[in-house]
């Protein structure tokens, strides 16, 4: 018995890591395609969009997962049934109860693991997330500077640097400033470099100088060995690092700090995130017993079991579709945060006593033959009675 068992872990446990990392490819794809476009903008490295895009993947594996042990009880079960191992199996009194418990025992792991992601490894990835997006939206050389092009961060402001280096020091600097129509100037540097504090953002400039038309056509030219150059008035960025709902630890969530403003919707939708990274991965023992139901239970068919497969994947993945409503709405509604919890709890009660009931339920032909076997029998009774 214990040989068989592990035998079906093993068919059920390669197809799960193999759905699970092929849909957090594709997820991780699609996720990808939004960081692009917010490293474009600021001229970021491949470095840093990789960084970015790795650290979405624990919550993307923790939506995914409990479809991917969904997928892979499906097509384990199945191909051991077309295979005819379950068949033997069950001919030689394995229960299907015990049949179906190596597959349950692979739902009880993802729970684990989905808890995990949930409570630690997703905060901890977002938090970082959140600092990297910050960091990369405030970062003052890449949206004033570019290396060999003319740049206009603002109106009448034009700025070049032939080269920047690794440190962040600009190279042949060459800034015109016409921000103010009756003072403008055109200033130029050996080097140059970007400095920001609380308060203020400027450029300091080294060893150059700095012309200025006059009314009567000439030129003043100011030699300098440092210049600094105002620009707070261009570069108004907001460094301050603001967490969400998806960045915080459970208990941040269900018990807010009474020294950060939280707001009654902030309040309601935190209580819903809570709640969710709790309910969300009893969605793994949930999707599970319904492919067991499913596909352990009933009479084996000759033709295959394309139909109760399809009946199987589009119950459970309403039935996903059915938690995630449910866990959107109680961001509006707190009544609904105990529903995310009842859902699958009753889907998991329903499934198990099925699973241990003895008897099977009956569609179809077999039912109609009683029915007619029943309404024959009634039909002959006055006949003998005569």
């Amino acid at each position: 018995m214990k040989l068989l068992q592990r035998y079906i872990f093993s068919q059920a446990f390669s197809p799960a890591v193999l759905s699970l990392s092929a849909l957090a490819l594709l997820a991780l794809l699609t996720q990808s395609l939004q960081t692009l476009d917010l490293i474009v903008e600021n001229r970021q490295s491949a470095g840093t969009f990789f960084y970015i895009t790795f650290l979405a993947l624990p919550q993307l594996i923790g939506i995914i997962m409990p479809l991917a042990v969904f997928m892979a009880a499906i097509y384990a079960l199945n191909r051991m049934t077309n295979d005819s191992e379950l068949v033997v199996a069950k001919a030689n009194g394995v229960s299907p109860w015990a049949m179906g418990t190596p597959v349950l025992r692979l739902g009880v792991y993802a729970l684990i693991l989905h808890l995990i992601i949930n409570l630690f490894l997703q905060p901890v990835s977002f938090r970082e997330m959140r600092k990297e997006i910050l960091s990369v939206k405030t970062d003052i050389a890449s949206q004033m500077v570019q290396a060999g092009r003319f740049v206009t961060p603002a109106p009448n402001l034009t700025v070049y640097a032939r080269e920047i280096l690794q440190d962040g020091e600009l190279r042949d600097v060459l800034i015109h400033d016409g921000r103010d129509a009756d003072a403008k100037s055109t200033h130029t540097a050996k080097t140059g470099r970007l400095q920001r504090s609380d308060s203020s953002t400027s450029l300091i400039l080294y060893n150059g100088s700095v012309q200025t038309p006059l009314a009567d056509g000439s030129l003043d030219v100011i030699d300098f060995e440092t210049y600094q150059l105002d620009l707070s008035d261009v570069v108004a960025l907001d460094n301050v690092l603001r967490l969400k709902s998806s960045d915080k630890f459970l208990h941040e969530l269900l018990r807010p700090n009474p020294r950060d403003y939280v707001t009654p919707k902030s309040r309601k939708e935190m209580a819903a995130e809570g709640h969710a990274r709790l309910a969300a991965p009893l969605w793994n023992m949930a999707l599970v017993l319904v492919a067991l139901a499913f596909l352990l239970r009933g009479q084996h068919s000759k033709l295959g079991n394309a139909r109760k497969i399809a009946i199987c994947a589009i119950t459970g993945f309403v039935l996903r579709l059915i938690g995630f409503a449910v866990a959107s709405s109680a961001e509006g509604d707190t009544a609904l945060n105990p529903v995310q919890y009842a859902i699958p709890l009753l889907v998991i009660l329903v499934c198990l006593s099925y699973l241990m009931h003895r008897k099977r339920f009956r569609f179809g032909k077999k039912r109609r033959q009683k029915a007619y076997r029943t309404a024959s029998l009634d039909a002959d009774l006055p006949g003998q009675m005569i």
